[in-house]
């Protein structure tokens, strides 16, 4: 397991332990972004043939590191759905949101230059076009019809990338918090 999923993992526990939601419309209102980021992560890691090729077809030509947004969103959604509008509860809240913040910076900002600087070693010239094309973490909108396109996916490419082990253990988060939202643990 890659450090950064073992160290993400663990806050999510710790998050999971410390926080006291109690809001449905939160829980609501997080679900939204926690899917948006799951679907990104999903049509990502069917486009994505890693280490054989430079990806830049598919959502890779509107962003470079589509898995990392992905995991943002999901990151955001759990976060509004841990939160509680109690004031009693506010300073779990808080501690919840500046952790995950930070770690997600600390962990994500040295990954991606890691990544970079390897990619960069290995695709040379190709790589820093395709740095100079397509923005980090924001997408460029204007190639979102590449997202349509049947030829930019694989069925072997997603069941390689392993992407259905994130997504069930983002099934088990969502009953977690919806157990302590009704039970109050």
């Amino acid at each position: 397991m890659k450090k950064r999923i073992m160290i993400s993992n663990l806050a999510v526990m710790l998050q999971l332990v410390v926080s006291r939601p109690d809001s449905c419309a939160l829980f609501y209102a997080g679900l939204f972004f926690v899917l948006l980021g799951e679907a990104i992560r999903l049509v990502s890691s069917g486009t994505i043939i890693k280490s054989k090729t430079l990806t830049a077809n598919g959502i890779y030509s509107m962003l470079r590191n589509p898995l990392y947004l992905g995991t943002l969103a999901v990151t955001f959604g759990v976060l509004i759905q841990l939160s509680s509008f109690s004031p009693e509860k506010a300073p779990n809240t808080g501690f919840i949101w500046l952790f995950s913040i930070l770690a997600f910076l600390i962990i994500y900002r040295k990954t991606i230059a890691a990544e970079e600087a390897f990619l960069l070693e290995r695709y040379g010239a190709e790589f820093e076009n395709y740095m100079k094309r397509v923005p980090s973490l924001l997408p460029d909108l204007k190639n979102a019809g590449e997202l349509f396109k049947k030829e930019n996916y694989s069925a072997e490419a997603f069941k390689k990338n392993k992407e259905y082990r994130g997504f069930s253990g983002i099934l088990a988060i969502e009953a977690a918090i919806i157990l302590k939202i009704l039970y109050g643990f």
